[in-house]
């Protein structure tokens, strides 16, 4: 049998909205994940939309994204009892991952530094707002603030638009900053537990941080040359205002047209196709393929680009200008992926993932990567509440005989395609 890249690492994760796309990283790669979840169920359940619009703890659309292939164990955290079974359990786990306010697995006793008494290779991540030190580490918070105080909708928005202001990208892109960076210093630290023998060790992820330092050229711009840069249309912040790239096409669609790393030979392609259709104005003129000569008549490019382009569709525009080794694409609404046949027949970017609760199966994004030897997949739906309460047994069972944490399997994973 094909193993997974983290198979045999065992994961706790005691969290929701902040632990979850981390806890589904790892798990899809392998990793055995046990979701700790109160008896009612973490908030995350209680988002919609639902499976045939019936609110259910077990039927959000939502929980189902960022909880494929985990386990769900049901334990009251506030409880004594519950406390030390769960400190029981942690000798038989690799990681723990955790989204409270900082302070409370203290308060509880389940922070790292009682915890690694009881395993000192114990792994331990916690995810919040603003870190666990400093003046804002208990301050409230939300992905719109986070966008907001983390640079990323100062720099996002429209410049063709009269007082336009900020604008936040929606999907909860601060939680998916946070959860790449967590799943990444997780696997560095089993690494160095593992690899380097250097022990367990505790991680602290503020979401703040990550959305901070991901921010592209922005706080470059300002630190090398003192400049603010400004928010432009479908195109990049820039001190500077650039050409228009977005034009619309024939179908009503619209294309991309990425108008720079434009080599003499590029360029004189373009203007080849341009002239095949009567449609390539002054743009055959010699000096347009000096770079600075173009720059400085760029608006004038954008032009016959925007005439061009209503005048073909954005799939025949698309393909050609790829077959001449130009950067477009065709601007894509999200339910057209699942037609792609890039996506659908050559990569398997999608996948049918089986809820037998409910006898059907439903498309789920599939792998973001594909690992040659160490295949990454969605080995079973999102668990329904406490579904696996009973199992959650054999770890208390085991704590007694259990000496020690078994390495993780490293494999030899091959090309990232």
């Amino acid at each position: 049998m094909i193993q997974g890249a983290l198979d045999g690492i065992k994961v706790l994760e005691i969290g929701d909205q902040l632990t979850q796309y981390a806890g589904k990283l790892l798990a899809d790669m392998g990793a055995e994940v046990i979701k700790v979840e109160p008896s009612k169920g973490v908030q995350s359940r209680n988002i919609g939309p639902f499976y045939q619009d019936e609110p259910d703890v077990n039927k959000s659309l939502y929980f189902w994204h960022y909880n494929t292939s985990k386990k769900s164990v049901t334990l009251d955290l506030q409880n004594e009892v519950d406390k030390q079974r769960f400190s029981h359990m942690v000798s038989e786990f690799d990681i723990v991952l955790e989204d409270y306010k900082p302070g409370q697995m203290k308060e509880w006793g389940l922070d790292f530094e009682n915890l690694s008494k009881i395993h000192p290779g114990l792994i331990y991540c916690s995810i919040t707002p603003f870190g666990q030190s400093g003046p804002w580490s208990q301050y409230e918070s939300s992905d719109l603030i986070q966008l907001a105080l983390g640079g990323i909708m100062a720099v996002t928005g429209y410049d063709d638009v009269k007082d336009a202001p900020p604008i936040a990208p929606t999907g909860g892109q601060s939680a998916h900053l946070s959860g790449y960076f967590a799943a990444m210093g997780v696997i560095s630290a089993l690494f160095y537990r593992d690899i380097a023998d250097g022990g367990g060790q505790y991680i602290d992820i503020s979401v703040h941080d990550c959305v901070t330092v991901s921010t592209e050229m922005s706080i470059p711009y300002w630190e090398y040359q003192k400049a603010h840069v400004n928010r432009q249309t479908g195109r990049h912040a820039l001190p500077n205002r650039s050409s228009r790239w977005n034009f619309r096409c024939k179908d009503g669609r619209y294309i991309l047209c990425l108008n720079t790393y434009l080599s003499s030979g590029r360029w004189r392609d373009l203007v080849t196709w341009l002239k095949s259709k009567g449609m390539e104005g002054e743009l055959g003129d010699e000096r347009y393929v000096d770079d600075h000569f173009r720059a400085t008549h760029m608006e004038y490019v954008c032009e016959v680009l925007e005439r061009f382009c209503l005048e073909h569709d954005s799939e025949y525009i698309f393909h050609y200008a790829q077959s001449i080794s130009l950067p477009w694409a065709p601007v894509r609404a999200p339910e057209e992926m699942l037609e792609d046949q890039h996506l659908v027949e050559d990569r398997n970017t999608f996948v049918n993932v089986r809820h037998p609760e409910l006898n059907e199966s439903f498309t789920y994004p599939g792998a973001p990567y594909i690992f040659n030897k160490t295949p990454w997949k969605i080995s079973q739906r999102p668990p329904l509440l406490g579904e696996h309460n009973n199992e959650f047994e054999k770890y208390i069972a085991n704590e007694a005989s259990s000496a020690a944490i078994g390495k993780i399997r490293i494999h030899k994973c091959g090309i990232l395609k």
